[in-house]
């Protein structure tokens, strides 16, 4: 019998199992996809650069994963925010301050500070913003700012679950790009573990003498304990059958920890039509929430933006066909730089839908309100010797992202390790 088993190989599933095979522990990662990363998935058929179909950024110059990137030897392109950003509150598209000095946004400049500050008892955040009298533009603000970067609407997004969240952070600093692609930061964590791809657990049975897992076709894996980094969306929809059911404590959970829609339009143009200072634009208004040139600051790349769509916009472009998510992103630009021809200049375009994608079944995911301790009740180590592990289970510094499953990842070890007896084990963050 193995002495542990991780079930998935995203960023979460490789750190945990090599600081366990690190401790001398036997290891053996199962995943149900062809390859190694979840949703940080670098695309490598779309033009001459690899662009992120998945997870994007490393969010600030502080985040755990750098000494993996450096020790991986990977170089990274700057993405700047504020200052390289425009935003469109529904008229015209423009250089962000320059948006924020209009009067009827003046209302809203104090909406952060507010939420640092926020007491109990939770509420939406459209019942955050009602109370707050936002209007006109100031009210587009705080809904962008409350919605852009999670994948939830105003009714279902929870006040103090989004600055429990560290969701705030996310509004600055320097973020950054791994120019040979994202994913080889966990494919170079995972390099020498023992993965075993293309086993989809559909049966997980836990007691106190190990764990067990099933495949769809009746491949068992047994362990003296285990790691389950399955997303908060497999878990949600029922897939993966518990023997004993999950206690109430995880339960109750997962109907407050939230897997969000997420849907990517790639779009590849012949000439460049944004600014070249453009990092970012933002839309306070229409189906797509982001825009982002891929390659910006690096003229030597193709023109590619990506199309980034959250909650209820990334919905709408799900459930449309691909052709149609295309045509109604190039119509978006059209609006946004009414001078281009955006549609004449298109060369290519691919969706990249999480909702969709059956491992997944969304892109990451959000608190409803009452669920602040949700992500806690997630992680807690009250299955062992079943274990819990992912971007989900983990709130600080800043939840739902690559960091954040890094760091749950070793934070299970730790627990596992615990459990087998292995206190001493010393679980470093880079290779050797």
């Amino acid at each position: 019998m193995n002495d542990v088993l991780v079930i998935g190989a995203g960023m979460a599933g490789v750190t945990a199992a090599r600081a366990l095979s690190r401790s001398g522990l036997s290891v053996v990662v199962v995943e149900a996809r062809d390859r190694v990363g979840g949703r940080v998935h670098s695309v490598r058929d779309f033009c001459d650069a690899p662009i992120e179909g998945g997870a994007e950024f490393i969010h600030g110059s502080g985040a755990a994963t750098w000494p993996e990137v450096r020790a991986a030897g990977l170089a990274v392109r700057p993405c700047p925010l504020v200052s390289k950003t425009m935003f469109n509150a529904g008229g015209g598209t423009h250089w962000l301050p320059w948006t924020l000095l209009h009067p009827s946004a003046w209302h809203g400049l104090g909406l952060l500070r507010g939420i640092r500050h926020l007491d109990p008892p939770d509420r939406s955040a459209r019942d955050y913003i009602d109370e707050r009298g936002y209007r006109g533009r100031s009210r587009v603000f705080a809904e962008m700012t409350l919605t852009g970067h999670l994948p939830g609407s105003l009714d279902e997004i929870g006040m103090l679950g989004l600055l429990r969240d560290g969701v705030l952070r996310l509004e600055t600093g320097l973020n950054h790009r791994v120019a040979e692609g994202y994913d080889r930061v966990p494919q170079f964590i995972g390099r020498d573990l023992d993965v075993r791809l293309g086993f989809a657990v559909e049966g997980i049975r836990w007691a106190p003498d190990g764990v067990v897992a099933t495949d769809a076709g009746g491949r068992t894996i047994a362990a003296r304990a285990a790691v389950s980094t399955l997303p908060v969306g497999v878990l949600r929809a029922g897939g993966v059958r518990f023997a004993p059911e999950l206690p109430e404590a995880k339960r109750r959970a997962l109907e407050l920890v939230v897997m969000g829609p997420v849907v990517k339009v790639l779009l590849r143009f012949a000439d460049r039509f944004w600014p070249r200072w453009l990092a970012t634009l933002g839309c306070g208004r229409g189906p797509v929430t982001l825009y982002w040139p891929v390659f910006q600051g690096d003229d030597g790349k193709p023109p590619v933006l990506t199309a980034y769509a959250t909650g209820p916009r990334a919905a709408l472009l799900a459930r449309v066909g691909e052709q149609e998510a295309t045509d109604i992103a190039i119509a978006d630009l059209a609006r946004l730089f009414p001078k281009a021809d955006p549609r004449r200049l298109l060369l290519d375009a691919r969706r990249i839908d999480w909702s969709s994608d059956p491992w997944a079944r969304g892109g990451y995911t959000f608190l409803r309100p009452g669920g602040a301790d949700a992500r806690a009740q997630l992680a807690a180590a009250d299955t062992a010797p079943l274990f819990w592990a992912g971007s989900a289970t983990e709130s600080s510094p800043i939840a739902a992202c690559v960091e954040a499953a890094y760091l749950s990842g070793l934070r299970a070890a730790r627990e596992v390790s615990a459990w087998l007896g292995r206190d001493g084990a010393v679980f470093a963050t880079a290779a050797a």
